[in-house]
């Protein structure tokens, strides 16, 4: 074998051992790049105020993430995916962020209780109510990696108005209240009129 088939097929050999490493080792990270989150929550609509259970999937897991993950409620136009916030400071509002650290597991996976806020013009930038769509946002940092770190939608969903609070309660205490006190005074009335009876 001359000198240039030998390093003809030395070159084949090496270029060979390169490709299979490079595809065993692009594999492994383009799983990391692609895996995707989900953010799970229960069919709406929802009650101002109403706890419901958030769970997601794909995100750091708990040794990479020590501050925990964010959620919050952001507007969705039309419940559309073409419509969901590009910026924190204009589509969602801050105030409604979990107070409470939200800690993914080993395998990046979590599950949250959340309240739901009804959200318009009296309390919000952003409306979230009976007619107008929002979605929750959970990610690492809304305020400096909205889109750019790892982060995840939910469904869209609306939010109700709580019922009214009805004087039920209030009236159920009273009535058994007032008949003692109607008894009472009758069963007074009635002892000291006999006992006048029997005096005379």
């Amino acid at each position: 074998m001359t000198k240039r088939a030998k390093a003809a097929r030395l070159g084949l050999m090496v270029g060979v051992a390169a490709a299979v490493l490079g595809v065993s080792v692009a594999f492994p990270l383009a799983g990391t790049a692609l895996a995707a989150t989900t953010v799970t929550i229960p069919s709406g609509p929802f009650t101002d105020g109403q706890s419901v259970t958030v769970s997601g999937t794909g995100f750091p897991v708990r040794s990479a993430l020590p501050t925990g993950l964010e959620i919050l409620e952001c507007a969705d136009t039309g419940g559309l995916s073409a419509n969901l916030p590009t910026d924190a400071t204009t589509g969602c509002d801050g105030s409604t962020v979990n107070g409470s650290q939200i800690n993914t597991d080993a395998s990046g996976n979590f599950s949250a209780s959340y309240a739901m806020v009804l959200l318009n013009s009296g309390n919000s930038t952003i409306t979230c109510d009976a007619t107008h769509f929002c979605v929750l946002w959970v990610g690492v940092d809304y305020n400096n990696a909205f889109l750019s770190g790892p982060h995840g939608f939910s469904t869209p969903f609306k939010v109700n108005s709580a019922p009214a609070q009805t004087p039920e309660a209030p009236l159920v205490i009273a009535l058994p209240l007032l008949t003692a006190a109607i008894v009472g005074a009758y069963v007074f009335l009635r002892r000291r009129r006999h006992g006048k009876v029997l005096s005379a």
